[in-house]
């Protein structure tokens, strides 16, 4: 399971949520390749890596054609240039691209808790309004690039933290408004989305698009544990001057250990076994798989046979001895088990890095592996096999061409 944490204490926005994106590592072209499925012309994107306050981050724009890139006084509300599309027509725009259908979703559901809180705030019917917010070019690469953004790195669950917001007034399209404004503070509402003042700031920090995408996207709020190694972290930069670092804390969280490093060649794991002859091959599958994402080192299923000849599963897994409560209760919760069998053993391991390599089929994930001067690689099958549906040849093709590549170039 991969989860994000988005450290919020300086607010967010579209554009910082895409830098933090960005940051973490995510492809440009590959992002631009999926963006350019909307088949809407009129901007450019522009990432760039540079510095605030002496931490190093990206900053995400959105350039419209014959247009400056948008300043430090940006205002997301104020959209005159771009206005005319509602909520139905964005909506059916996105329907009818080429996205991923969990892309369309995400995008469109995001767009509909702004229409929705900006009918409700101006007091007219979702069909009657006209939304500079919404309607803008920018705002519509914000949201499905959030959308995007999110399914590219394969994320399972959002956590937010320390979500703030300014005090004050701020000066919008439709006049002067407190800060939250109103539209935010309409979608937190009947929600348990926590909102903390920042009285240091005197301007917006939350911007309906940044609200959207914690209400639609955020599983947890103030968190203090995440399940996982932490992989990489990133920061996306703010347009406002807030007199501080004005950026949003991107943190990735991995808790499957098939997709870690590995720096040892030797553990001690505990082995928990039960004997199922009540559970189906379909429900032992889905058992496996939350295991493996909880954090299991490994797991699977034997076929045995039990007193009276019935036939069953014996199914298996390996943990670190300090999960051993974690998937006690894991066990006791998912399956039909009613006791359980453990044992403490030593492993032999090779040490592990994961990589991405740039190959003529596209990018792989490979890991590399070692023991005592032994080197070999593995290229991640679910590489290999999105890459087959996509070209139409045969994964065991694409699995030899990638392999005899990679050795070719020596990487």
């Amino acid at each position: 399971m991969k989860t994000l944490v988005l450290d919020a204490f300086s607010g967010i926005s579209g554009d910082m949520f895409l830098g933090a994106m960005f940051d973490l590592g995510l492809s440009q072209s590959e992002f631009e390749e999926q963006l350019n499925k909307l088949k809407v012309p009129g901007y450019q994107i522009v990432v760039e890596r540079t510095a605030r306050s002496s931490i190093t981050g990206t900053d995400f724009d959105v350039v419209l054609d014959g247009n400056l890139p948008k300043d430090q006084g940006f205002d997301e509300h104020q959209h005159h240039h771009h206005h005319g599309r509602n909520f139905m027509m964005i909506k059916q725009l996105i329907l009818q691209s080429n996205l991923k259908t969990a892309v369309k979703e995400k995008a469109v559901k995001m767009f509909e808790q702004i229409a929705l809180a900006e009918a409700k705030v101006h007091g007219k019917k979702l069909e009657d309004v006209h939304f500079h917010e919404v309607g803008a070019l920018d705002s519509i690469v914000d949201i499905v690039g959030a959308a995007i953004a999110f399914d590219m790195l394969q994320l399972d669950k959002l956590v937010v933290n320390n979500l703030s917001d300014g005090v004050g007034t701020i000066k919008i399209a439709h006049g002067i408004v407190p800060v939250p404004v109103p539209a935010v503070m309409e979608m937190q509402l009947n929600t348990a989305i926590p909102i903390q003042k920042r009285f240091d700031v005197h301007t917006e920090l939350i911007t309906p698009t940044g609200m959207a995408i914690i209400k639609c996207m955020g599983n947890e709020f103030n968190t203090s544990v995440t399940n996982g190694v932490l992989e990489r972290t990133g920061y996306g930069f703010g347009k406002r001057e807030t007199g501080s670092l004005n950026a949003l804390r991107a943190s990735l969280y991995n808790s499957k250990l098939s997709q870690q490093q590995i720096d040892e060649t030797n553990d001690r794991v505990l082995l928990m076994e039960t004997n199922l002859d009540d559970a189906t091959g379909q429900q032992l599958s889905i058992t496996i798989k939350n295991a493996l994402e909880l954090g299991a080192k490994d797991a699977w299923a034997e076929p045995i046979i039990m007193k009276k000849g019935r036939p069953a599963y014996k199914l298996c897994l390996l943990t670190a001895a300090e999960q051993q409560e974690t998937f006690v209760k894991f066990l006791f919760s998912d399956t039909p088990a009613i006791g359980l069998r453990l044992k403490s053993m030593h492993r032999e391991i090779m040490e592990r890095r994961i990589e991405q390599v740039q190959t003529s089929y596209g990018k792989f994930g490979i890991k590399r592996l070692s023991y005592c001067g032994l080197n070999k690689f593995s290229v991640e099958y679910d590489d290999i096999e999105k890459c087959s549906q996509k070209t139409g040849k045969s994964f065991e093709e694409i699995k030899l061409a990638v392999l005899q590549e990679i050795e070719n170039k020596g990487v």
